[in-house]
């Protein structure tokens, strides 16, 4: 199995049809005794996955927040280089809420796996997991950390490129205030002029403003504006 990161490569080059990527990258987690794999781009406001993972566990995962309390996902943001990680193996240094995380996994045949997250643009983060339903992967299951790197940059590049329909996008709520009030943002307005011209008051204003900021871990109101705009919220 010493080569499955060079077959991960050659898929980085592979037309400009994103269902050919993903059949790709289905037929190299197959090929390599895996039951599926899932890419993942976390930004601000922005996270998103493509997986050919079962499709009840995408949204029992997309329902719940897994990726707060996912130790893989906490692994990868802490590190950044590729790894390998077992459930069972891990279970003694994970809480409670961590271990009913890989036991619901486990129930569709998430056991172990590997994981290879890259540094991106403005901070972000992308991730190609391949995940296995045996305790723990093969002693033969070698992972170069630079070529990993390399082929999971190159193929964040190409899903970004193909503009990859996500098979889970981040959820973004905002109430009909927050809505009026970052249109205004996007008009120019300060938050002190916004209340002013909506009849409100400047702390609650700046209070409904700063909630999807922090709720969406923005820094500033450019990218909560940028994020209205992105989702077609105002």
């Amino acid at each position: 199995m010493s080569n499955w990161v060079e077959k991960l490569l050659d898929i980085t080059v592979i037309g400009n049809d994103q269902s050919m990527v993903k059949g790709a990258l289905a037929n190299l987690a197959d090929r390599f005794d895996f039951v599926g794999y899932a890419f993942v781009n976390i930004r601000p406001g922005q996270t998103y996955a493509v997986s050919n993972y079962d499709i009840d566990w995408q949204r029992i995962y997309d329902t719940l927040d897994y990726r707060f309390i996912d130790p893989v996902m906490r692994q990868a943001q802490l590190i950044r280089r590729a790894f390998a990680w077992s459930g069972e193996a891990d279970k003694s240094s994970l809480s409670k809420k961590q271990k009913n995380f890989f036991s619901k996994a486990a129930d569709f045949n998430i056991r172990s796996g590997v994981s290879i997250p890259v540094a991106t643009a403005n901070g972000a983060m992308s991730m190609l997991t391949f995940a296995s339903a045996t305790p723990s992967l093969a002693s033969d299951m070698e992972i170069d950390a630079i070529m990993a790197a390399s082929a999971v940059s190159q193929l964040h590049t190409r899903l970004e490129h193909l503009r990859v329909t996500p098979s889970i996008e981040e959820k973004i709520v905002l109430t009909p205030k927050q809505v009026n009030y970052i249109r205004w943002l996007s008009l120019g307005k300060t938050v002190e002029v916004i209340a002013e011209l909506e009849q409100a008051k400047y702390a609650g204003v700046r209070s409904a403003i700063d909630d999807v900021r922090t709720r969406y871990n923005l820094a500033n109101h450019a990218q909560v504006v940028a994020l209205a705009i992105r989702r077609g919220l105002i």
